[in-house]
């Protein structure tokens, strides 16, 4: 299914000559020196919508090489009854950092060249955002999104040379590798979104959700299944009271929240449950954090042309608009959920309580 002859380096080569220079580091699969600056944009909720959004940004916020900077709340249109902010204080609290947040466009783009400028000030907030830390970033920034891609296409059509310039690289947790019918829950919050970022002239790391259809993963996708107690059980206390404040959909104060204590009932309970993830440590491939397993690479990226369609259905191999894209791919499926749980229990486990509740 690989189009096209250009190596993984070649393509990266390719980047770096178009002013994407810093993305050499990610196509050598090195840590930088100094932590990467990172947006994140995320359809993180309370009431939740996926659990799963919670347990990647405290992720985020453990992963050493990521400095973030900027977090964009998916689906304005959702955010003001329910309200992800609540989870960012929790974590800006806990980790004494101070990570601003924005909330994202309320309406799903009318075509991907849309800028949206148009849609309620309100809601232009998270491109804002998005805009400004790029403009005052010194180093290129690294882009995440984990819900749709609305903000991050709209702030690419208002300043396309700025991401030229700005951007690192943009690594998309989106869509289905394998199966063209299914169009993936990400990819249908905002089709065009879709549509336009991979029509972007920009370095795009497509981490697929599904590779065949829902719910499975054939090599080309981050979905895995845990325990919570798999990547909780040795979290520190207000970190599992953090989850637990989402999985309960408390509407006590949420820093207050942190610091009662948890009955054994309730955590039992918490240790418990099932999870469906699709993120978690790999979020760290973002900034050149490997996924490995006794010292063997066991998920990186592969470059692949693809063509995607204004119905936002994508088709491989060369044709005339494909483009070449680097897909995400499991070099090791025996190993990878053990890995990636691991990986994932590592980084919660080390978050930086700096504030005790």
């Amino acid at each position: 299914m690989l189009g096209g002859a250009l190596t993984t380096m070649n393509l990266l080569r390719s980047w770096c000559g178009r002013g994407c220079a810093a993305l050499c580091l990610v196509a050598a699969c090195t840590a930088p020196a100094a932590p990467v600056p990172v947006v994140y944009s995320t359809d993180l909720m309370h009431p939740h919508v996926d659990p799963d959004d919670h347990f990647d940004l405290a992720c985020l916020y453990a992963i050493p090489e990521a400095d973030l900077r900027a977090i964009i709340l998916d689906q304005g249109d959702r955010q003001v009854q329910h309200p992800g902010f609540k989870a960012v204080w929790q974590l800006n609290y806990l980790s004494g950092r101070h990570v601003p947040a924005a909330i994202g466009l309320r309406d799903k783009l009318k075509h991907p060249g849309d800028p949206a400028l148009d849609q309620p000030a309100e809601h232009q907030n998270g491109v804002h955002l998005l805009l400004q830390t790029l403009q005052t970033a010194r180093d290129p920034v690294a882009i995440l999104f984990v819900g749709s891609a609305r903000d991050v296409v709209a702030a690419y059509n208002r300043q396309p040379a700025l991401f030229r310039d700005k951007v690192r690289s943009i690594h998309g947790f989106i869509g289905d590798a394998g199966d063209p019918t299914h169009q993936e829950w990400n990819v249908k919050l905002d089709p065009q979104a879709f549509v336009g970022i991979l029509r972007a002239d920009l370095p795009f790391f497509w981490i697929p959700c599904f590779d065949g259809g829902v719910w499975t993963n054939r090599g080309h996708a981050s979905f895995w299944r845990i325990r919570h107690g798999d990547v909780l059980e040795r979290a520190s206390a207000p970190l599992q009271r953090y989850i637990l404040y989402m999985l309960r959909q408390a509407t006590e104060d949420p820093i207050t929240y942190l610091s009662q204590p948890t009955s054994p009932e309730d955590r039992a309970w918490l240790m418990a449950g099932p999870r469906n993830l699709w993120c978690g440590a790999l979020l760290g491939l973002a900034v050149g954090h490997r996924l490995l397993d006794h010292g063997q690479e066991v998920a990186g990226f592969a470059p692949v042309e693809v063509f995607v369609d204004n119905a936002a259905v994508i088709r491989y191999g060369p044709a005339p608009g494909s483009r070449t894209v680097m897909r995400f791919e499991i070099k090791d499926q025996a190993c990878f959920a053990g890995a990636v749980t691991r990986a994932t229990a590592r980084l919660l486990e080390s978050f930086p309580v700096r504030r005790a509740p």
